[in-house]
């Protein structure tokens, strides 16, 4: 007789607990409250027959730290120079204007031209400069490069497309000077052109 009642109480507590669940679920619901299942465990990744652990959402791929005792690189700054003659003698602004008035600063004295507009060092000067430049040249004078506010670099070949032609009639005013091309080593353009009586040859 005791174990029937306990059966029965058994039977009554299951039916108890699960009238208690429906009721919570029922009341919850009444108040707008949804109740959730719980989560199914994420399944296993296998690969090549061997279980894979998947990494949890949240995780963060790690990140290569600062090496201690380096220091990170640090670019130097480059700063604008000075053109290397403060007071030129001419500027070469308006090309049909410019031979009439380089042809009269030759007067057997250096003549510095300020380029207005620097053209590349690796470029041909622009006309008509170009042909008083390779007038020098082409009379036995010199052409030489000088590089300013950095260290040179790359000139080969510089002279190889700098000048063409031969000598002209029109420019033989410069037959007795040598020429500077003052090149900007940073930006790598010729910002003056002096032009300098050649010394007689011993």
């Amino acid at each position: 007789m005791a174990i029937f009642i306990m059966l029965a109480s058994a039977g009554t507590s299951g039916d108890l607990l699960a009238q208690t669940g429906n009721d919570a679920s029922a009341g919850a619901a009444g108040r707008g409250v949804r109740i959730l299942p719980p989560e199914s465990p994420a399944p296993t990744a296998v690969t090549n027959g061997q279980p894979v652990q998947q990494a949890p959402a949240h995780a963060v791929t790690p990140t290569s730290a600062a090496v201690p005792g380096k220091q990170a690189m640090t670019l130097p700054i480059l700063k604008s120079c000075d053109r290397p003659m403060a007071k030129p003698t001419l500027r070469f602004d308006d090309p049909t204007k410019f031979d009439r008035a380089f042809r009269a600063k030759l007067r057997g004295r250096a003549v510095v031209v300020d380029m207005d507009t620097p053209y590349p060092a690796d470029r041909e000067a622009p006309a008509p400069l170009g042909a008083w430049l390779n007038e020098v040249k082409q009379s036995g004078g010199t052409v030489s490069v000088a590089p300013y506010c950095q260290k040179g670099r790359g000139f080969g070949g510089f002279f190889a497309k700098l000048f063409g032609g031969g000598p002209a009639e029109p420019y033989k005013a410069i037959r007795r000077y040598d020429a500077v091309l003052h090149v900007d080593a940073v930006d790598q353009v010729v910002t003056q052109v002096e032009f300098t009586p050649r010394k007689a040859a011993r």
